[in-house]
C-alpha cells in the first residue's frame, strides 16, 4: 500500500498537470504563437546544421532564410495578388450564371432518370456571398480569434521569428536546459526521442511547402492549357489550402467543376482528368519523394488532427494540427511501438 509521501506526490503532480493544461487552454493565442515558431524552427533546423558544419553561422543561415522567403512571399503576391483578386472577382460575379447552368444540367439528367423512378425535382443550393459567408465569417472569426497575437501586427509576427531563429541558433544550450528537469537516467532517451520528433515536424512543413508549390503550378498551368477560367485563382487556391489535407484539392476541384460546367463538356472531362492525374501524380510521387514515407500519417488520424485543431483554432489550428500529429506520431512509435516489436 503506498504511503502518505508518494500520494500527495502524486496528488501535486496531478494537480500540476492539470494547472498546466488550464493555463494552455487558456492562453491558446500563444499556444499556436509557440507551436507556430517551433514549426518554423523545426523547418529551419537542418538548414541550418548544415551550413555550420561549413563554418557558416546558424544566423547568417537564419537570415538568409528570412529574407528569401519574405522576399519571395512579398515578390508572388505583388504578381499574383492582383490576379487572383480579379479572376476572384470575376468568379463572384458569375457564381449565379455558374449555378443556373449546373442546375440545368442537373434537370435534364432528371428527365432521363425520372422514367425509372428518379426524385420529381432536384435543387442545388444556391451559390453566392450571401450563403457562403457566414460560414467563411465563422472560420475567420476562430482562426482570428486563436490567432491574434500573430497576424495583428508586425510587432507579433516579428516576435515569431525572433523566437524560431532563436531556437534554432542556441537550440543546443536550450535543449541542455530542459533536459535538466528529465531525470539523468532517462536523458539520453529523451534526446534522442526529442531530436526524432523535431526532425519529423520540420520534413513535413519543408515537404507541404514544397509540394504545395508544385500542386499550384501543375494545376495553374493545366487549367490555362484546357482553357477553363480563373486558372491561376483554382490552382493558387489548391496550393494555399493544400496545408490543411483533404481541403485544398477538394475546394479546387469543386471551383474547377463549376466553372467548366459553363464552358463545355470537354472541359469537364479535362478538369476530372486533370485533378485525377495530379492527384495519382500528389500520392505516387509528391509526397512520397518530398515529404518522405516515415512521416506518413493514416487518413483517418490526419482527419481527425484536421477536425480537432479546426474547431479549436480554425484554419491556422487545422494547419498546426498535423505537423504536431507527426511529432506526436515519432512519440508513439519511437516510445510504445517499436520496443514492443522488439521485445
Amino acid at each position: 500500500m503506498p504511503d502518505r509521501g508518494s500520494l500527495d506526490a502524486l496528488l501535486l503532480k496531478a494537480l500540476a498537470l492539470g494547472g498546466a493544461l488550464w493555463l494552455l487552454y487558456s492562453s491558446l493565442s500563444i499556444v499556436v504563437d509557440a507551436l507556430i515558431a517551433l514549426m518554423i524552427a523545426a523547418a529551419i533546423l537542418p538548414l541550418a546544421e548544415a551550413a555550420r558544419a561549413r563554418r557558416i553561422p546558424r544566423t547568417v543561415t537564419v537570415g538568409v532564410v528570412y529574407a528569401v522567403g519574405i522576399g519571395g512571399l512579398v515578390l508572388l503576391a505583388a504578381l499574383i495578388v492582383p490576379v487572383v483578386a480579379e479572376q476572384g472577382q470575376q468568379l463572384v460575379q458569375k457564381a449565379p450564371a455558374y449555378r443556373e447552368r449546373a442546375l440545368s444540367l442537373v434537370e435534364s439528367a432528371r428527365r432521363v432518370t425520372g422514367r425509372w423512378g428518379g426524385p420529381e425535382r432536384i435543387e442545388l443550393p444556391a451559390i453566392g456571398l450571401k450563403e457562403v459567408g457566414p460560414v467563411l465569417q465563422q472560420l475567420a472569426q476562430r482562426s482570428f480569434a486563436a490567432t491574434r497575437g500573430i497576424f495583428t501586427g508586425t510587432i507579433a509576427a516579428v516576435l515569431v521569428l525572433f523566437v524560431a531563429g532563436y531556437i534554432v541558433v542556441d537550440h543546443r544550450r536550450l535543449a541542455e536546459g530542459l533536459l535538466a528537469f528529465v531525470p539523468p537516467a532517462r536523458r539520453g532517451e529523451t534526446a534522442r526521442v526529442s531530436a526524432i520528433v523535431f526532425e519529423r515536424m520540420g520534413g513535413y512543413v519543408r515537404g507541404q511547402v514544397a509540394v504545395s508549390v508544385c500542386l499550384a503550378l501543375l494545376l495553374s498551368i493545366g487549367l490555362l492549357v484546357l482553357g477553363v477560367e480563373t486558372p491561376i485563382l483554382i490552382g493558387v487556391t489548391a496550393g494555399a489550402l493544400n496545408f490543411v489535407p483533404f481541403l485544398g484539392s477538394t475546394i479546387a476541384l469543386l471551383l474547377a467543376l463549376l466553372v467548366a460546367l459553363n464552358q463545355s463538356l470537354f472541359a469537364v472531362v479535362g478538369v476530372l482528368a486533370l485533378f485525377g492525374g495530379v492527384q495519382l501524380l500528389e500520392g505516387k510521387v509528391l509526397v512520397p519523394y518530398l515529404l518522405g514515407r516515415k512521416v506518413a500519417l493514416h487518413p483517418l488520424a490526419v482527419l481527425l488532427a484536421l477536425v480537432i485543431g479546426a474547431q479549436i483554432a480554425g484554419l491556422i489550428g487545422a494547419v498546426v494540427a498535423v505537423p504536431i500529429l507527426a511529432g506526436l506520431n515519432a512519440i508513439v512509435q519511437e516510445t510504445y511501438v517499436k520496443p514492443m516489436k522488439r521485445g
